[in-house]
């Protein structure tokens, strides 16, 4: 079944009968659904369809075996996952009613709410946080925003566990998806892999973005260049005086641009919700209104054609959004607003010479009008991309190393640098980039494994083997390893342990086309035929 097939009335599977959409998020559609002959679950459930089917398959399942392991009143309990008709797809329990987001409204009418419901809404979420927080090893949610929060009668719940993961002291892999006032200064920043990282402190600062939000209408930073710069914002209690001072300290302290000011865990902060709560006692009754005197952000008509553009998109209504931003070009070339959210929507159909060209355009305004290199940053990151997507080796390792050189702690930025060069055929200085974000640490599989890829391509096999062996050691399932390991083992005559290797490269997801060239070196022909694995 495709996902285009999906409708009201379809069975899955002989499972679930679709009933309607619940939702869409970056990761998928949530689609309420009936149960058929299976007694162990409730008369209906809410079925999560993963939109990349083909990275769907070890790791979401895995995240799911995770997530079923939560059993705790806060928390929207998930039933299994597994693929069903050819889909990738992960059920859970229904609960109907409001998010949260929905019952505080948006920043142009906010509701007022009540101190008490805030205190009990901000207690719940720290519940779930804190058992997230004590398990062993830790989880965090990861993706920890309003519309993750369900309202049951008094009480809340965290819903979409796509984002939680164990944390040992590694990178965490979340593809930095996340509303973006929502996520932590660390967050913003970019690890060796590419990926946001999300730790235990991430979901407190998520935390205290509600609860600011809650408590002045408004989100502490209100545009993502405001998010970037880490610029200043006022305290719940400037904003709206009718904030408890100790009420206002905790949400300060959860917000702190510094992780290690923070409350440590979940458990840290529920206990001092439960304190607050029990010194103000009895005056839970007064309301706190959004205050009005706060002027909002004032978005120029480009802007406003921007948002409503970036809105198609993420309703998956890509043909509209790029219909409206080419009628906006044609009246407002030297935008570069509606050029950057065209460059992005453009990339998202594959009109990948029309994205750069787009790119182009941006950053060549930008730079005759004065721009700071932080505003050139997206449109540079944006192109080089887009070179290395169409093999425009060389412009792509200019780009990266423009941005690694401006910003020399983002290690993401020098690792592309290091691949572009190796793909432009300069290995030497591929290596010499590579060996050095290495000796930086901390070690990276990803990093040992492109380093292994720039000595084989120089004939030096040993150098080669001990960087994929490394890479191994670090990562068991790292994809570019095992398959030139096999490679070599396959050629070096060893095809039982060729035969290993392409065992767990077929148990990566995402590397069904590697495995299947695998297969067919190694003269395994049959294997390309079994759901490309």
């Amino acid at each position: 079944m495709r996902l285009a097939d999906l409708a009201a009335g379809v069975v899955l599977g002989g499972k679930f009968r679709m009933v309607e959409i619940l939702g869409r998020g970056s990761y998928g559609d949530v689609w309420l659904a009936d149960v058929i002959g299976d007694e162990m679950l409730p008369p209906q459930v809410a079925v999560k369809i993963y939109h990349h089917q083909d990275r769907a398959t070890r790791k979401l399942l895995e995240e799911a075996t995770i997530a079923s392991a939560f059993k705790h009143a806060r928390l929207v309990q998930v039933f299994g996952a597994s693929r069903i008709d050819g889909l990738v797809v992960m059920w859970m329990e229904y609960v109907p009613g409001k998010t949260l987001l929905q019952r505080v409204g948006d920043d142009d009418s906010p509701h007022p709410v009540s101190l008490d419901e805030v205190l009990k809404w901000l207690r719940d979420i720290a519940d779930a946080l804190a058992y997230l927080h004590v398990q062993d090893p830790p989880c965090v949610h990861g993706d920890l925003k309003l519309d993750n929060v369900l309202l049951e009668g008094d009480n809340v719940r965290l819903v979409d566990f796509g984002q939680s993961r164990t944390i040992e002291d590694r990178f965490v892999e979340t593809n930095g998806v996340g509303a973006w006032p929502y996520l932590a200064p660390e967050v913003m920043g970019r690890s060796t892999d590419g990926r946001g990282q999300r730790f235990v402190s991430s979901d407190i600062y998520a935390f205290g973005v509600i609860a600011y939000r809650f408590l002045t209408g408004r989100f502490p930073r209100r545009t993502i260049s405001e998010a970037i710069n880490l610029a200043t914002f006022p305290r719940p209690i400037e904003l709206n005086p009718s904030v408890p001072p100790a009420l206002d300290a905790v949400v300060w302290k959860c917000l702190d641009k510094r992780p290690d000011r923070r409350y440590p865990t979940g458990a840290a902060l529920l206990a001092a919700i439960d304190q607050l709560r029990s010194d103000l006692e009895g005056k839970a009754s007064t309301p706190i209104n959004a205050p009005v005197a706060v002027e909002p952000v004032i978005q120029r008509p480009v802007d406003e054609l921007a948002q409503l553009a970036r809105e198609l998109m993420e309703k998956g209504q890509i043909d509209d959004a790029i219909a409206q931003l080419e009628k906006a070009m044609r009246r407002m070339s030297t935008s570069p607003q509606v050029l950057l959210v065209y460059a992005q929507a453009a990339k998202r159909v594959g009109r990948l010479d029309a994205a750069r060209a787009v790119y182009q355009r941006a950053i060549s305004w930008l730079r005759s009008n004065g721009a700071q290199d932080h505003e050139l940053r997206d449109p540079v990151e944006g192109m080089a991309e887009l070179d290395v997507q169409l093999k425009k080796y060389e412009p792509a390792a200019e780009g990266f190393a423009w941005l690694a050189e401006r910003w020399p702690d983002k290690r993401w930025y020098r690792y592309r640098h290091g691949v572009a060069l190796g793909l432009a055929g300069r290995f030497r200085a591929s290596v010499e980039v590579l060996k050095q974000l290495l000796s930086e640490g901390p070690p990276s599989a990803l990093v040992c494994a492109k380093l292994g890829l720039a000595y084989l391509q120089q004939n030096q096999v040993e150098l080669a083997c001990q960087y994929f062996n490394e890479a191994l050691m670090l990562d068991e399932f790292e994809p570019t390893a095992l398959f030139q390991m096999a490679r070599v083992r396959a050629i070096q005559g060893n095809r039982d342990r060729a035969e290993r290797y392409l065992q767990r490269l077929q148990e990566v997801e995402g590397a069904g086309e590697q495995a299947q060239k695998l297969a067919r070196l190694l003269g395994r022909e049959s294997d390309t035929n079994e759901d490309g694995r």
